[in-house]
């Protein structure tokens, strides 16, 4: 397995590659469930989940010179080495192992006989492996844009990387085949919005042709139909909805995760010891929700606030909003230059340890997300309608502007409302390339630069010195 170990960088899992496993019901759900875990494992590892907010720069940074770096599009400096951001840079290896696995499943799940397995079980469990698959080769696009594509477990060749759009094609069709055979929704409570689903697989596939209209030259209203229609699906499943934003309470019983308005999400719990310390919470929130640092403002700082610019772009003074009043304390850092606190992710286990799942993807911005299709489309009446939906849940007033480029705007503006901290800002403004406005982003993108994609990350070295058909995206070879 060498050849194969050069690609991935790893092996597929020991104990899931030998005769002795793939006999029963047990091995198929020990094994779908260890594609979960490295998935999970790969976002645990560093700041990963938050990196696209912080790389537009929307954040004042302080003394965080890991997140001013990435601000900045340095992404070679060896400034990026805190908060764990050196593993992203050194290795794509996670991903990959999360991959073998889902390829193993999917491959030798079909084939177990066990009486207590059947067809609709083997069927269900080899798709929810097919939607892993998909959501991490679709994760590492936005990141890289051209990946290896590698779908054989077996495999011994060096691969190079594959054109994202063919590799986008490949999800599209996986997820196609597991959409039929994955449920609506779980028995099990507890399962809700953390394993797959036929939401959660539309839901991505909408989200992969909104990224394909981007990039694409031509055919975008097609995608944009597409992408429409999918959200559309997802709604008409009648299995999500919005939950109220009234009181503190409310707001914590959407982000602690598994509510009726999680779509996709990671699974995090401190009581089975997976709390998480890199995530947006750690650095702004402060005491009395947080430990913090008895020297900044005497524990009354946060590493890190939102630019005063910022917040009154999007919550202007005097408009009324629950989202500001609900998500912050002292948003204009009236106590101390650094007194704000973001509070949407304040689950706090003990000291620092965050404790509530990772939301990937959450009804609120599938219903935006189907509003910036239709705008695209043309079809502003009934994107206005999918925009007031989100507006009128959070105690804003209905959108009364104009078609076109104005409702385009305000459905973009919506977006980096609503999911702010959720980790979508930087590849929305990619997608959309907005990332080439300097009205749009503090870290704004030449066309040169966007061309020469600027836009991802480096493709680590560790890869391509183990894989010699594997190049560096331009932008980062210089």
């Amino acid at each position: 397995m060498s050849s194969c170990t050069k690609f991935l960088e790893v092996k597929p899992i020991d104990k899931f590659s030998g005769e002795e496993f793939w006999r029963n019901r047990e091995d198929a759900e020990k094994a779908v469930n260890s594609c979960y875990e490295l998935l999970k494992e790969k976002f645990l590892e560093s700041a990963l989940y938050n990196t696209p907010d912080f790389r537009p720069g929307v954040w004042d940074y302080f003394k965080k010179t890991d997140f001013e770096t990435l601000s900045k599009n340095a992404l070679n400096s060896p400034d990026m080495s805190g908060d764990g951001l050196i593993s992203i840079l050194n290795s794509w290896q996670g991903f990959y192992k999360c991959i073998a696995s889902s390829n193993l499943c999917i491959d030798r799940i079909p084939d177990i006989q066990d009486e207590s397995l059947g067809e609709k079980e083997k069927r269900q469990l080899t798709a929810e492996a097919r939607f892993i698959r998909s959501f991490t080769y679709f994760y590492m696009v936005e990141m890289y844009g051209d990946v290896p594509l590698q779908t054989d477990p077996y495999s011994i060749e060096n691969k190079p990387r594959a054109p994202m759009q063919e590799v986008l094609d490949f999800c599209l069709k996986d997820l196609e085949t597991a959409a039929p055979d994955l449920p609506q929704v779980y028995d099990d409570p507890t399962n809700r919005a953390v394993r797959a689903t036929q939401g959660a697989a539309y839901t991505l596939m909408a989200h992969i042709y909104m990224w394909k209209a981007g990039f694409a030259k031509s055919g975008q209203e097609e995608y944009w139909q597409k992408a429409a229609d999918l959200c559309k699906q997802v709604m008409d499943l009648g299995v999500y909805k919005l939950l109220p934003y009234s009181s503190q309470e409310d707001m914590q019983a959407i982000f602690k995760g598994r509510s009726e308005e999680g779509i996709f999400e990671l699974s995090l719990d401190a009581n089975y010891g997976n709390s998480y310390h890199f995530i947006i919470a750690q650095y702004v929130l402060h005491q009395p929700v947080i430990q913090s640092n008895a020297n900044l403002y005497g524990g009354l700082g946060s590493e890190i606030v939102l630019k005063r610019e910022v917040i009154d772009k999007l919550y202007p003074p005097g408009e009324q909003d629950n989202r500001l009043s609900l998500w912050f304390d002292d948003p204009y850092c009236t106590v101390n230059p650094q007194s704000a606190m973001f509070l949407k992710f304040s689950s706090i286990s003990e000291g620092r340890d965050f404790d509530a799942n990772l939301i990937f993807f959450r009804y609120a911005g599938l219903i935006l997300l189907r509003a910036e299709a239709l705008a695209g489309l043309g079809k502003d009446e009934e994107a206005i309608e999918m925009l007031n939906k989100v507006r009128t849940r959070a105690g804003v007033s209905s959108y009364t502007g104009g078609g076109s480029d104005a409702l385009k705007d305000a459905v973009f503006l919506e977006r980096e409302k609503e999911l702010l901290g959720e980790g979508h800002l930087w590849y929305d403004l990619v997608r959309t390339r907005r990332v080439l406005d300097l009205n749009q982003t503090y870290n704004y993108l030449t066309p040169d630069m966007f061309d020469q994609a600027a836009w991802t990350w480096p493709v680590p070295q560790s890869a391509i010195d183990k894989d010699p058909l594997i190049t560096q995206n331009l932008f980062w070879a210089k």
